[in-house]
């Protein structure tokens, strides 16, 4: 008699690209339709106003192909299509014009979630806490060949979320991030942006756009992006992925993975070089240790 077969065992989502630290490691950049200390939101990518803007555009670049076309050809289908299309994009347009987002992607800094419409008749958003999730980045190449870096926000039984991608390279989704880190976490100031410039409470992080390119000429220069990739590369158990296969081992962090530390922590765990947190937070950081150790140390997780 052959032995019963094991259960096969159910493997969560495999995300894509490089784990991102939970620190500001650009300038800040908002993409903001409505922000204040309270809530970030931004416009849903499958709101019917983003989602009617392409077939707009598609219709008039199609119906003035056929009306071109039909100059030279003299056909009736061409000018009866190329006017309907030209008919559907002028209504299109006049629709775009007078219609206002319904649907939102929400940060809630207050309770520390992200909130996400769900379906398309579906009203209640879906809320996911930020600090269960984990940021990435992958690249890709598109079918024309250019390249695209896009950045998830990962959640170990939700699956990737895509937030946003750049054909322009990395800088402009690591200063999405920086922001949305600096933002979502209550115990650090607001990120230093034109839409909070009324709060007192802000910070720089890692300084203006210029300051950056300024330091990025210095001779000692280290990307701290380049730096964490380097870091991810050599220690796997950074990456959520190996605690999906590897749940047992969680245990050893006290039920806070690396995944939802912010900075200090990751600097306190043994993961991340000290110089990589933002100038402000390393003085910060440096005060807080010298409490820690005047009180029996600082404690480091495996």
């Amino acid at each position: 008699m052959s032995e019963p077969q094991e259960q096969p065992i159910e493997r969560p989502f495999k995300a894509h690209g490089t784990p991102l630290p939970k620190i500001p490691l650009r300038p800040f950049l908002t993409l903001a339709h409505r922000i204040d200390d309270k809530e970030y939101v931004e416009t849903s990518p499958d709101d019917k106003k983003l989602l009617l803007f392409l077939p707009v555009i598609f219709a008039y670049v199609g119906g003035g192909g056929l009306l071109l076309g039909w100059t030279a050809v003299v056909e009736a289908w061409a000018l009866i299509t190329g006017l309907t299309l030209l008919a559907f994009a002028g209504w299109g347009h006049w629709k775009l014009r007078r219609m206002k987002p319904t649907r939102f992607v929400v940060f809630d800094r207050e309770k520390g979630v992200q909130r996400l419409p769900t379906g398309i008749f579906r009203k209640r958003p879906l809320e996911i806490p930020f600090v269960e999730c984990e940021g990435r980045i992958s690249r890709n190449v598109r079918s024309a060949g250019a390249p695209c870096h896009m950045l998830w926000l990962a959640h170990p039984k939700l699956g990737p979320m895509l937030i946003e991608e750049s054909v322009a390279g990395i800088d402009f989704l690591l200063y999405y991030w920086s922001f949305l880190v600096q933002y979502m976490d209550k115990t650090k100031p607001l990120p230093d942006v034109p839409g909070l410039s009324d709060y007192s409470n802000r910070s720089k992080g890692v300084g203006t756009r210029e300051e950056w390119e300024a330091r990025k000429k210095s001779p000692n220069f280290i990307d701290p992006w380049y730096e964490w990739e380097a870091i991810v590369s050599q220690n796997p158990k950074l990456d959520s992925n190996y605690y999906m296969e590897h749940p047992e081992e969680l245990a050893q962090w006290n039920g806070k993975p690396p995944w939802s530390m912010n900075g200090e922590e990751l600097v306190d765990s043994g993961i991340m070089p000290e110089w990589m947190l933002p100038p402000d937070e390393q003085e910060r950081y440096r005060a807080q240790r010298g409490r820690k150790m005047a009180h029996g140390g600082v404690k480091r997780s495996p």
